[in-house]
């Protein structure tokens, strides 16, 4: 019996096990928190971070904990060690009454996993764990050291992998199961940013605006509040939007009228998958607002310079790239007081423009619209060449488990790739499956985590055996 049937009947044998494990550390709602001592991105990170540690001793692993920023197993002899490395964070569930499950219950329905962070990325770096414990039962004569890494801060700042390059070396090769099958040999650049305008309070209709709270998620719902306008005029201006793609629902409040836009919550790094119930609201009351109101230039802006078309196109920083995609800008959050209304947002963009193109052209058009522009985090273009030894060694492994000839893939979204040295995207998903990372009712469907356990095994197996050519 070859060695990927071995992986598949153990696999199969213990598979109940291994989802009762990823469904522990579902459970728990590992959103970051309030930093306390021994607690740097909250108590229920740290929980996770040792419930899973604790599942890697269970299975006759070595575990380490750093400091509870980040935490791995590790198995095997030797200097140089290959990684699989993930993360134990979750983004925010959102509104649970759009939820099938409860988001942290990790039930099984039609033969998917259902819950906060099954894909995105509980269930698949869990799952890794136990292909290493597969490979190592399975070939008992296998003794490379190989780490299964996880990480606590991704959807909040990756200062989770920059503690571990300050305490340990970088893997020789490794992967993150975080973006897609087969691999992954480019990931856009991520560049976040604030749009912020003061106003005067006392020369405004709008009350209040709120949505979001992540950059890298496309809301699913934004809530505003209106005085001096009623509610027929606010259905009339509705009305001649059109045909639009969100739902409005207007509650009458004291002197006030609230409007709740609903949309489709999608991740940021492809937010024409979504709806944005954001830049909705903002075309909304551009539309209702008078001139002389202090926050119309602010929706006029949002309306007209950052637009639906998700592209920047009016912000003159659209881009296109046939090999890895073109760019893209979503909304994440918008938020005001008596003094000031800002809106961030993420960019994801391809390697042919760069970080200071960007920034100059939203600064211009910032500039000329009486718009004030704050730039905010940023990590650089991730690429592999396709020849290279660490994208053809888990292409191979792809079409020898699936069979299917898709192609390295280029992406959006941003994983530790960009911050590990000597790492690629590999897994957990393919590419006409639609899990909902960031959105209600993610999913994983079973029979693909299996076999992305197989892949997983088989990488860090051939990862191991070989060198550079």
């Amino acid at each position: 019996m070859d060695i990927k049937n071995l992986l598949e009947n153990y696999i199969d044998e213990n598979f109940q096990k291994i989802l009762e494990d990823i469904r522990k550390v579902v459970n728990i709602k590992t959103v970051k928190g309030e930093q306390l001592p021994n607690a740097p991105f909250g108590l229920n990170i740290k929980k996770a971070l040792e419930e899973t540690l604790k599942i890697g001793e269970n299975l006759g692993f070595k575990s380490v904990n750093l400091d509870n920023y980040i935490g791995y197993i590790e198995d095997g002899i030797g200097e140089e060690y290959i990684g699989v490395l993930g993360h134990l964070d979750v983004v925010p569930e959102g509104d649970y009454r759009q939820w099938k499950v409860s988001p942290f219950s990790g039930e099984v329905i039609n033969n998917e996993l259902i819950g906060r962070g099954v894909l995105d990325n509980k269930g698949p770096i869990i799952s890794a764990m136990y292909s290493l414990k597969a490979l190592k039962e399975c070939l008992p004569e296998f003794n490379s050291k190989v780490r299964i890494i996880f990480g606590t801060n991704e959807e909040s700042g990756d200062e989770d992998i920059k503690y571990y390059l300050t305490k340990e070396r970088p893997p020789k090769y490794a992967f993150t199961p975080d973006g897609q099958f087969p691999v992954v040999f480019s990931e856009k650049g991520i560049y976040t940013f604030l749009y912020k305008q003061n106003i005067v309070y006392e020369n405004t209709d709008l009350v209040g605006i709120e949505g979001g709270n992540k950059s890298n998620v496309v809301p699913g719902e934004c809530i505003s509040k209106v005085k001096n306008i009623s509610i027929e005029k606010i259905k009339e201006i509705i009305e001649y939007m059109g045909d639009i793609p969100c739902k409005f629902t207007l509650y009458k409040e004291n002197s006030y009228i609230k409007i709740l836009c609903e949309g489709t919550p999608t991740h940021g790094s492809s937010p024409n998958r979504g709806v944005n119930p954001i830049i909705w609201t903002c075309k909304l009351l551009n539309n209702l607002l008078d001139k002389e109101d202090s926050l119309k230039n602010f929706m006029n802006f949002i309306e007209n310079k950052v637009g639906l078309e998700n592209n920047g196109e009016y912000l003159n920083i659209k881009k296109e790239n046939e090999e890895t995609g073109d760019l893209t800008i979503s909304c994440g959050i918008i938020k005001m007081d008596k003094n000031k209304i800002e809106a961030k947002f993420n960019i994801r963009h391809p390697i042919n423009i760069s970080k200071e193109n960007i920034s100059e052209n939203l600064k211009i058009v910032g500039n000329e619209n009486n718009i004030e522009f704050i730039m905010g985090n940023y990590n650089p273009p991730l690429y592999f060449p396709k020849d290279s030894y660490l994208v053809k060694t888990l292409q191979k492994v792809f079409k020898d488990v699936t069979k299917r000839e898709d192609t390295p893939v280029a992406l959006g979204g941003g994983t530790y790739a960009k911050l590990m040295p000597n790492t690629v995207a590999f897994g957990p998903n393919y590419k006409e499956y639609k899990g909902n990372p960031h959105g209600y009712n993610e999913k994983i469907d079973l029979k693909m985590l299996k076999e992305g356990m197989v892949m997983y095994a088989l990488g860090i197996y051939y990862l191991s055996k070989k060198g550079e050519n």
